[in-house]
């Protein structure tokens, strides 16, 4: 009997250590596994604002996982994604670290990489850009800059609208990462002509007038192409659709049609010959000043109509010759026939 007790205790006795040895063993590979859990990126370094999906970007090998806080591409620097992984009942949350990066410079688009104008004529150096954009934003001027600006445009350059010349204008954008881009134009300014300018509707009508002018065989051309810019805007220094001054608009008109005139108003008021406004015929160019100076150019359509580029306000405009005459202090000077 004593033996068979003994037997008995000694079976309980080996039962419960295997029971702790069992215990033991899973606590271990529990704890192990738990320590072993951890979760591959293939990529540690995410473009400043491009669509990620983190799942195409964890190596799976055989894990379940959630996402639990995902990458915030819109957020520039280092940021942790937490993801729950699972194995064998056995979960953890891992923090894994990312950086977001801006590697994309500014874009910068101009209107023009090369402008003429005339000595005096007034310019704004920002008419002549399109946009500066920054993943998908659009950055704003900076008159001066200090060190560590970031997210901005700026200009730089020595123009002087007074002083013939070509003049470099330069364009500076910086993003919020530092990224820059530097773009460049070419203002060349013309130096003025001095014309001698008398009104022929006033004291001397034969002043660089003739009689029995050739007709302007192209005046039907030009009245249609000026007819079709009307509302275009209005530029300083500006000669194409996207932006024109008075004689820009003339000049580009008479090019459409295939005929050269000069660029500014105080030479076109040269180009071709004089008629009288009384003989004037569609197409002819009207030249308006006061004091003795032309100011202004703009092109007659018949029936005392003119369309011009005005001012910023009306851009390209039709326009009666009279009452433009009667509510400016311009006045009708030259009227001049390209033929």
């Amino acid at each position: 009997m004593l033996k068979y007790k003994n037997s008995c205790f000694r079976i309980s006795i080996l039962a419960l250590l295997l029971i702790i040895i069992s215990i033991s063993g899973f606590v271990y590979y529990r704890d192990n596994l738990y320590e072993s859990l951890n979760v591959d990126l293939k990529g540690y370094d995410i473009v400043y604002g491009k669509e990620v999906k983190l799942d195409n970007l964890i190596k799976k090998d055989g894990l379940s996982y959630t996402i639990i806080q995902d990458i915030d591409t819109k957020k520039l620097g280092r940021q942790d994604v937490l993801i729950e992984v699972k194995k064998d009942n056995v979960t953890k949350v891992i923090p894994v670290a990312v950086n977001v990066m801006d590697i994309s410079e500014p874009e910068i688009k101009l209107k023009e990489t090369s402008i003429s104008i005339t000595e005096g004529d007034s310019l704004n150096v920002r008419d002549y850009i399109e946009s500066v954009v920054d993943d998908g934003d659009n950055l704003e001027y900076k008159e001066s800059v200090s060190d560590g600006d970031l997210s901005y445009y700026t200009i730089n350059t020595n123009l002087d609208t007074n002083t013939n010349g070509e003049y470099n204008v330069e364009v500076v954008a910086v993003d919020k990462a530092n990224n820059k881009t530097v773009t460049n134009y070419t203002v060349t300014v013309n130096k003025k002509p001095e014309p001698v300018v008398q009104p022929q509707h006033q004291s001397n009508t034969n002043y660089r007038v003739v009689d029995n002018a050739a007709l302007n065989a192209a005046g039907g051309d030009i009245v249609q192409i000026a007819y079709a810019l009307l509302g275009s805007p209005y530029a300083s220094g500006g000669n194409t659709p996207s932006g024109f001054d008075c004689s820009g608009f003339v000049q580009y008109v008479y090019s459409r049609a295939g005929i050269y005139v000069s660029r500014s108003s105080s030479t076109q008021a040269y180009d071709g010959v004089g008629v009288s406004y009384e003989n004037a015929m569609p197409g002819d160019i009207l030249s308006w000043g006061h004091n003795g100076r032309v100011t202004h150019s703009a092109i007659y359509v018949g029936n005392g109509m003119m369309i011009h580029a005005a001012n910023y306000s009306t851009g390209v405009i039709l326009s009666s010759v009279s009452g433009w005459e009667n509510g400016s202090y311009d006045r009708l000077m030259y009227v001049r026939r390209i033929s």
